[in-house]
């Protein structure tokens, strides 16, 4: 027998789908938050329960937004993927190439510095995770675009040297110089522009 609906249930019912809607929006957003500042705070790989905790939700909801600790690390890489992206392709107005690049430089270096414990996260989940493993190699594919971009041809045809620049100007070689060898950001810059000059100061283009 069909269930006849009355003009109120008919109303009332979209305006219910939508508050569930919101609610799951708005839990998804507190489940994606505290991922990121835990991570923010040094916990490389943030158990579901410490998820759970953070974002004052049950365990059980945490996994019925997210199928797996995969597809919630994927939802973070997005939007920070975004971010890496509009800040590493700022449009220069700087004159000639090699203040472009100085320029360049001094983006990537705010941004490493910024997304440092995404990128070290990350690494300790590129082994086991296709998906990490994906998103770091379309970010070194933005970092050879990004660099193409800038250096002239002369430059870009010479191999090694266009490796060894896209190397030096790595996340992973920000992260040495900063946490491994103990350099300050100014320091750290410093070694990188000593690195980049060596590499493009007797090109005569």
């Amino acid at each position: 027998m069909t269930k006849i609906m009355s003009p109120e249930s008919t109303t009332i019912a979209p305006k219910q789908r939508d508050g569930r809607r919101s609610r799951t929006v708005e839990t998804r957003k507190r489940i994606v938050r505290a991922v990121a500042e835990l991570v923010q705070e040094g916990k490389v790989a943030p158990t579901a329960e410490e998820v759970s905790a953070r974002a004052d939700v049950g365990l059980r909801t945490v996994f019925r937004h997210f199928d797996d600790m995969d597809s919630l690390y994927q939802e973070i890489d997005q939007e920070l993927g975004i971010n890496v992206a509009l800040m590493m392709q700022m449009v220069s107005k700087a004159e000639t190439w090699q203040a472009r690049l100085k320029e360049n430089i001094e983006v990537r270096c705010q941004l490493y510095d910024t997304i440092t414990p995404f990128l070290i996260s990350g690494q300790v989940h590129r082994h086991t995770s296709a998906m990490v493993e994906a998103s770091f190699k379309r970010k070194v594919e933005l970092e050879r675009a990004v660099l193409e971009n800038i250096l002239p041809k002369s430059i870009q045809e010479d191999t090694p040297r266009f490796e060894a620049l896209l190397m030096l100007l790595s996340p992973e070689a920000w992260i040495r110089l900063r946490r491994d060898q103990g350099l300050s950001t100014e320091a750290a810059m410093a070694a990188i522009q000593v690195g980049i000059d060596a590499f493009i100061s007797p090109q005569k283009t």
